[in-house]
Formats: structure tokens, sequence, C-alpha cells
């Protein structure tokens, strides 16, 4: 009766048969179904035990297709024509797979067009791994989009790209001379010439941002340099790396950093690790973490010669040249932990989470016996640092994808060092900035849409926090009359903690009228003043730096 039911029901509105043909109804058995793989189901199961798309196949098949990941993916923002969810992206991964598998087997050779797709699937990314806490089976589909990318490297499939290869050749260098070369040439020049095009394309960037395109695949050519320019990038960076300027780019030497007025050979240690964001790019946030532990009183250890933590390396695919990087690094902490012994090492600090999220592998316990990793935010809160001033600011806070703070809420961490008694309450500005790293400089297209919904929030947060403001503050123009006065709307800043968000935000800048800082340097700007950097430099290189050879 049932079958019935619906076979009149599928007559009434599918007379044709033209949605599955025959299902459920009398004659509908796998007679005519069209399964080529299955007898060949032998031959696929021994390619993928072979190859390394099985493990990605395996990554995933417990998939439930529930859809939980959506609200919290980057890459999902429907209103951004954006719909590459981890749910999607496995069921694409699926079917591509499953093609590989047949096109393999039947002698045919596997379709340009089909690695094409399978690359666009893992490029539509940020690596932010949240979509495991509300997967039922965990599933962690940074991690499969990485070992996507390493695939297609080893295979030679991928495609080359001139913004990521940029990244990494600036990444991977040590030499100081080939290090200050990309710098001038990427973020002096390069930089400026972006700005440059931004002014020029600007209403065509408006027109863009305002309603992104989809990115099936990458756009013409026409498109990504539009892409590329429709946010600004920021200006007035630090001339010089954070080494450069403290004098410290010798490899063969540890620099040992101290105040020689507040501090000794005795005093509190620590080993901080600034990664190539804090040191390389903007050179202020390592200098300010420097200048804060300085003002503690603190030893500040660092790494002999520029070192990259390598995950970006990882993050791209390139799994080979991060586990080199890795192997080298550890090795070296070692020396260094062997020859400084006597300076007893209990904490790894660190400025960027990225960073964190990497040196967790590293297993700094048997390198330093007994020490923690640990945010310079959540070191600085330990030690009771706090704005105690009013700044006349209002500020919001952007946690970053990977997060630096672990031990402690961020927002309980932010609130205590602005000092939100005074300075009024942070609040949590949500989603990607859609710098993710890399990507705005190797996909411009997807990180378009990505920041859309980043400008979405931002706007909303500081509507939110002037609203709260003006009803804070009533100002009476005339008390006898009782008339209120319309209150100045506060200027709104928006604090990091991640180097790549720090670029991120500080594009949104012209857009929003929100500027953006690393929470370190505004509480360097704060507490040590305005020109921190200048005396921090200054009182470091006049005796406050002692070279101990590895």
């Amino acid at each position: 009766a049932e079958r019935k039911a619906f076979a009149d029901y599928k007559q009434q509105v599918d007379p044709h048969q033209r949605f599955n043909a025959g299902k459920l109804l009398e004659g509908g058995d796998l007679s005519k179904a069209y399964t080529p793989s299955f007898g060949l189901m032998d031959a696929e199961s021994l390619i993928l035990q072979q190859s390394a798309i099985g493990s990605i196949a395996d990554s995933f098949a417990n998939c439930l297709r529930c859809g939980k990941c959506k609200p919290v993916c980057a890459t999902h923002s429907p209103r951004a024509n954006l719909l590459y969810s981890p749910r999607d992206k496995i069921l694409a991964t699926s079917l591509l797979i499953e093609a590989f598998l047949y096109e393999e087997q039947t002698r045919r050779g596997v379709s340009i067009a089909h690695w094409e797709e399978f690359e666009d699937v893992a490029d539509h990314c940020t690596v932010c791994h949240k979509c495991v806490s509300p997967c039922p089976v965990n599933i962690d589909f940074g991690e499969v989009s990485m070992a996507m990318r390493d695939l297609l490297r080893r295979m030679g499939k991928k495609s080359f790209n001139p913004g990521t290869a940029a990244s990494m050749f600036f990444l991977n260098a040590t030499n100081p001379q080939t290090i200050k070369m990309a710098r001038t040439l990427m973020m002096d020049w390069g930089y400026k010439a972006q700005r440059i095009g931004h002014e020029l394309f600007k209403r065509l960037a408006k027109r863009q941002t305002a309603k992104p395109p989809p990115t099936l695949g990458k756009p013409a050519l026409r498109e990504q340099v539009i892409h590329f320019v429709n946010k600004k990038m920021p200006g007035n960076l630090p001339k010089k790396t954070a080494r450069a300027l403290l004098d410290i780019e010798d490899a063969n030497y540890v620099p040992i950093i101290r105040d020689p007025v507040k501090s000794s050979a005795d005093s509190e240690a620590v080993f901080y690790f600034p990664g190539c964001g804090s040191e390389r790019l903007f050179s202020q946030v390592g200098l300010a973490t420097q200048a804060m532990l300085w003002h503690v009183g603190v030893q500040t250890v660092l790494p002999p010669g520029y070192l990259c933590c390598g995950y970006p390396q990882r993050g791209s695919g390139q799994f080979d040249k991060a586990d080199k990087i890795i192997t080298d690094n550890r090795v070296l902490f070692h020396r260094v932990a062997n020859t400084l012994n006597y300076l007893d090492i209990k904490t790894v600090v660190v400025s960027c989470g990225t960073c964190y999220d990497q040196l967790a592998g590293y297993e700094f316990e048997k390198i330093f016996p007994g020490c923690r990793i640990l945010d310079i935010h959540e070191f600085l809160l330990e030690k009771g640092v706090q704005l105690q001033g009013v700044t006349g600011l209002r500020y919001m806070y952007h946690d970053p994808c990977h997060s630096p703070m672990k031990r402690h809420n961020p927002m309980k961490v932010v609130n205590q060092l602005v000092n939100s008694e005074l300075n009024g309450q942070v609040e949590k500005n949500d989603r990607c900035c859609g710098e993710s790293g890399t990507l705005a400089i190797s996909r411009p297209d997807i990180s378009t849409q990505v920041r859309f919904r980043k400008e979405e929030e931002m706007r909303k947060g500081v509507q939110k926090i002037r609203a709260a403001a003006t009803v804070e503050q009533p100002v009476l123009t005339n008390a006898a009359a009782g008339v209120l006065a319309a209150v100045a709307a506060p200027e709104v800043k928006i604090l990091t903690a991640c180097p790549s968000c720090l670029q991120g935000l500080m594009r949104f800048q012209e857009d929003t009228e929100v500027k953006a800082d690393y929470i370190v340097v505004e509480l360097a700007r704060n507490i040590l003043g305005e020109n921190w950097l200048e005396g921090y430099v200054a009182k470091a290189n006049q005796g406050g730096i002692e070279r101990v050879l590895v």
C-alpha cells in the first residue's frame, strides 16, 4: 500500500521518470544500475593501499554528512558566494577519489581537470581547525587539506603560484642579507605597489567586495589582480627586522637580553621564540615582547639566528621541508639548552599562536626540563601587568584561529590586561580575518569572500560599542532644562595576538575606520610611552645584550 501511494505520487509529480528512474517502483532492481566500480573493487583496494590517496580517504571516511561544521567554517559564507564547508568538500573529494580510481583502473589516465578540481578543494581551507570541535566524529579538515596539498606536490600536480613561492622563499630564508633583500622587495616595494594599485582600482574593488563572486576554480588574471588590491596592505612598517635593530643576526651566538639595573644573571630567564611574523615582518611585535619582558625584570634568551617554526611549510603541503626545519630546530635548541643550563629556563614564551601549535610538538620538556610554553600575554598577566590609565579608546578583540592563549580564557586575559574597569569591557569580534598566513597572497579571490563576513562582524561590533557608550554617557548641556547633548562616538581599536591576523585586520581600516594593533604593542605604548621602541632599542644596545657562543 505504501509503495502504491508513492508510485501514484511519483507519477503525478514526475510522469516522465526524469528523477531516479525506476527507484522504489515495480521492477526497480539493480539490473539497470550503472555501477562500473563494483567490478573493480579488488583493484580499487590495492590502489588505495599503495597510494597516499587512501590515507586521505580514510581520514574523512566516518563523516556523517550532518553539516555541523558549516556555522564555524571560514570558507562557508553563503552571502559571499562561498560554499566550501568541510561537509561539502568531503562530498566533492569523495567523488574525485572515485573518479581517480576509475580512471586509474581503466587505464585512461587521470584527467588533468580532476587534479585541478582536487587542488581547488584543497585551496579552499584556512587551516583554522575550527571544524573539529562541533564534529561528532572528530574530523579535522585542516589536516585533510594539508595532506591533499602535500599529495599534489609529491605527484607533481600542484600548480605554480608566485604568491606562495615568494612567501615560502621569505619564510625559508635564514641568511640575514637574503632576508633583508626579500623584505625590501616584498614589504617595501611590493606593499607600496599594492597600495598604489588599490588607489587605481578602488572603484572596481568596492563593487567586488560588496558582492564577492563565486570561486569555482581560479579566476581570470584581471579579476585576480582586483582581488589582490581590493584591501590596502599596511604601510609604515618598521624598516628593519628586530634582530637587525639589535645587531643579533649572527647565528653562531645566543643573545641574552636583560636590564642591567633591574635584573642579574640569577634573575628568572625565559626562552622567547619570536617566529617569522613577529621578527621578520611586524618586528614591532617582537620588540614589544622583549621590551615588556625587560620591563618586568626577566632575562630573555633568543634563538641564534632567524628561525621559522615549520608550520607555514606544513600548511602549504611541504611536509618534508617542515620535518627538516622542525628537526634542525630541535637539535639547535638542545645545544642552546646545554650551553645555558646554568639559567634554569622554565618558560618558553611565544607571541604567535601558530608558533605555539607547532612548538607544542617539539617536546620542550626534554629540552628545558620542567618548562612550559606560554603566550606573552598570559605571562604578563601572571606578572600583574595592566594598563593603569584611561586610554580614551574602546577595544574589540579578534581571537586568532590559532589562538596562543591556552591556559586562560582569551577574553579574560585581554580584559584584565587593558583594565576593562577603566577602559570598558572588551568585546570579542568573531570570524576569520581572511589573511590566513599566505592565503591572501596565494588565493586572494578566496580571501575576498572570507573577509566579506569579517567586515560584517567588525561593523556590528563597532555599532554595538558606540550604542552602549551613548547610553552610558549622557551629557547635560543645560542642567536646568535637562537637555542632553550628543556624545561623541568613541574611537574603537581592534586588538589581536597573531602577526598574520594583524596584517589582515589592518587591511580593514579604510573601510571600517577601525585601527588594528597587537595587545603587547598597545601595552608597551601605554606603559612605556609613545617612544617605547626607540627607547628599548637604545637601552638594549647599551650593555643590555650578552652574546654567548653556541
